[in-house]
C-alpha cells in the first residue's frame, strides 16, 4: 500500500514547470487575444485550447502566476495580467524588456536562489552544480533537479542573467539585473519557438534537455464531442476516462432502438460534430438484421466525424466498410484500450500532439 501512495504521489515543485519564454507565449495570448484586458477563465482555456478542468490549464496558470504574470490560481473566475506582465508583452523599450524579463526570471524563489548562489561566478560542471543546489536550495530534489537546471539556465540565457563566453556560462552580477544590462539585441521578442534553443549549448545532458524541450502534450482541437452509447458498459466507461484525460469536454446521449430503429432526425443532426459511437450492446442479438441495417444507415450520416467503437469479442459485425472502421478494443485491457483511443483520436485530428 504504502509503495503504490508514494507511486501516485505528486511531485511538488515549488517552481514553474516551463520556462520563462513558453509563459510568456501563454499570457501573450491574453494580451492580443483579449486586448490585455480582464478575461474568464473558461474563455482563457478556449483561447488556450485546452479544458478548464485539464492538469494543462492548471499548469498554465500556475507559470504564470510563479514568475508574476498573474496573481490568478486555478479556480480564479477572473485572471488579470500583472504590470509586470504588460511591461513584457508592450514593453516601451529594449531597456525596459531587458529589465523586467530579468525580474520576472528571478521572481520564483528557487530561480533566484541558484542565481544568488553563483552570483558573477562562471558557472562549474554540470555534476557540480548538481550537487551544490541540492546541498543548498533545499526544495529541489533528486526527482527534480534535472528538469530545474534545465528551466533556469534557459531562462537565465533567455533574460541575460547567464551570459555565454564560448563554453563558458556566467551569471551576471545581481545588482546589476534590474538595470540596463547585457544586449539585449539578442532578446528574441516573438515568443513563437518554445524554449530558448541556445539551451542547447548548456553542459546538460543531451538526453535531458531533449525530454523537456520536447515534451509532448496532447491537446483537444474540438470544444466538444458527442458520446453515443446503448448502455452503461466497461467500454463506455474507459471511453469516458480517457475523454476526461485529455480534457475534452463532452455530451452523452443514450441510444434507443426501437420498434422502427434509431431516431434519424437526431442522428442526421450530429453528423456536423465529432462524436463517439459505442456499438457495444449486450442486450441486443448481433444477428438482428434490422439493427445492422440501421447501424448502417447510422455510419453512412457520421462515419468522416464519427469513431465508432465495439468489444474486441464482438466478431459479428455485419457490414464490410463498418467492420473495417470500428475500433475494436479489449475491456478488460484498460491501458491498451486508452492508448488505441488515443491514436484513433489523432487520427481523425480530433486532437494533435503539441511539442514545446
Amino acid at each position: 500500500m504504502n509503495n503504490d501512495l508514494k507511486k501516485r504521489k505528486r511531485i511538488f515543485r515549488g517552481y514553474p514547470k516551463d520556462t520563462l519564454k513558453i509563459t510568456i507565449a501563454d499570457a501573450r495570448v491574453i494580451d492580443e487575444e483579449n486586448a490585455g484586458l480582464s478575461i474568464k477563465r473558461r474563455s482563457l482555456g478556449k483561447l488556450w485550447g485546452v479544458s478548464i478542468r485539464s492538469s494543462y490549464y492548471t499548469e498554465k496558470v500556475n507559470n504564470m502566476r510563479l514568475y508574476g504574470l498573474t496573481d490568478a490560481k486555478r479556480d480564479t473566475e477572473i485572471i488579470n495580467l500583472t504590470g509586470l506582465c504588460k511591461e513584457i508583452v508592450d514593453p516601451a523599450d529594449q531597456g525596459q524588456l531587458s529589465r523586467v524579463l530579468k525580474e520576472a526570471a528571478l521572481t520564483p524563489v528557487p530561480f533566484k536562489q541558484f542565481y544568488e548562489l553563483y552570483d558573477s561566478k562562471k558557472l562549474p560542471p554540470y555534476e557540480s552544480i548538481k550537487r551544490l543546489v541540492l546541498e543548498k536550495i533545499k526544495i529541489i530534489t533528486k526527482d527534480t533537479i534535472d528538469e530545474f537546471l534545465q528551466i533556469v539556465i534557459s531562462n537565465g540565457l533567455f533574460s541575460n542573467l547567464i551570459s555565454e563566453d564560448g563554453d563558458d556560462k556566467f551569471v551576471s552580477q545581481l545588482d546589476d539585473n534590474l538595470s540596463l544590462s547585457g544586449k539585449v539585441d539578442n532578446i528574441d521578442l516573438s515568443f513563437s519557438e518554445g524554449i530558448n534553443n541556445d539551451a542547447e549549448d548548456t553542459d546538460l545532458p543531451t538526453n535531458k534537455i531533449s525530454r523537456l524541450d520536447t515534451r509532448p502534450t496532447l491537446l483537444p482541437k474540438t470544444n466538444q464531442i458527442n458520446l453515443m452509447y446503448f448502455e452503461n458498459t466497461r467500454i463506455f466507461e474507459i471511453v469516458k476516462s480517457t475523454l476526461n484525460l485529455l480534457g475534452i469536454e463532452f455530451s452523452q446521449q443514450k441510444i434507443i432502438f426501437g420498434e422502427s430503429g434509431f431516431d434519424f432526425d437526431f442522428i442526421k443532426s450530429q453528423s456536423e460534430l465529432y462524436s463517439i459511437f459505442i456499438l457495444n450492446n449486450n442486450n441486443l442479438n448481433s444477428e438482428n438484421n434490422k439493427y445492422w441495417m440501421h447501424i448502417g444507415m447510422v455510419f453512412g450520416h457520421l462515419n468522416e466525424k464519427c469513431i465508432f467503437i465495439d468489444s474486441k469479442s464482438n466478431s459479428n459485425i455485419e457490414i464490410d466498410d463498418l467492420d473495417s472502421e470500428v475500433l475494436k478494443i479489449d475491456d478488460d485491457n484498460i491501458s491498451e484500450s486508452k492508448l488505441l483511443l488515443i491514436l484513433r483520436l489523432l487520427e481523425r485530428n480530433i486532437i494533435e500532439v503539441n511539442i514545446k
